[in-house]
């Protein structure tokens, strides 16, 4: 009988999870455009951490490297001190070592969508691998030639929130420019994904029928 309810409430769970949740990623001319631009109005210190800021929500926007980053320009321009991004940084929040990370500094807010233009200038990468992150853990990565005009977007669908993205290139680059962030919003962290609780739920479910089925045989053993 657990078992039965078990398997219904998982139904009912995985009926309730968003169909095709993902996080499209693309390349193309600058077309998805979200409506908020990452500037640096305030000057950011120079670091392997730079702080941006959107021209609309006023949300922190963090950048993070493996070398000095100077964050340049009203719209968001990142560069790297000796004028060439090259270096992978460690690691971050769940992402691979990346030349750059972006990433709301307030761990209660997620977006939806974002474009931003890798210019290469005098550098010598060819391709780009981007890898996202959505607020329930789940890791998007695509790799990508790099157009002329350098565009890349990503756009979540289904109630998807991207939680933070990255990026390496098989190369240097000269800046990272034209950033923009769409769907600024807040989001459950600690809430798990529908198919997390149908998961959940289905283990305990089959734990309490096994613990009952031991009960049974202890009782029909002879003394």
């Amino acid at each position: 009988m657990k078992l039965k309810i078990a398997l219904a409430a998982c139904a009912l769970l995985l009926a309730a999870a968003p169909a095709g949740a993902t996080i499209i990623i693309a390349t193309g001319p600058g077309n998805l455009q979200p409506p908020e631009n990452v500037l640096f109005n305030n000057n950011p210190p120079n670091g392997t951490t730079i702080t941006g800021v959107t021209n609309q929500t006023g949300a922190s926007v963090s950048i993070r490297g493996g070398e000095t980053l100077v964050g340049n320009g009203g719209q968001a321009r990142v560069e790297a001190l000796d004028g060439l991004v090259n270096t992978t940084g460690s690691a971050f929040g769940g992402l691979p070592a990346s030349q750059l990370a972006f990433d709301l500094t307030n761990p209660a807010l997620g977006f939806t969508s974002t474009e931003f233009r890798i210019f290469v200038g005098s550098g010598t990468a060819t391709t780009a691998t981007l890898t996202f992150l959505d607020t329930a853990g789940q890791t998007f990565s695509n790799t990508f030639d790099i157009l002329p005009n350098g565009f890349f977007s990503a756009l979540a669908t289904n109630g998807e929130t991207i939680d933070k993205f990255s990026f390496t290139t098989n190369g240097s680059f000269e800046d990272v420019r034209q950033v923009r962030l769409g769907g600024v919003q807040s989001i459950s962290a600690l809430v798990p994904e529908p198919m997390s609780w149908a998961l959940m739920i289905l283990g305990f479910g089959g734990v309490g029928v096994i613990a009952r089925r031991r009960r049974l045989l202890e009782s029909a053993a002879p003394a």
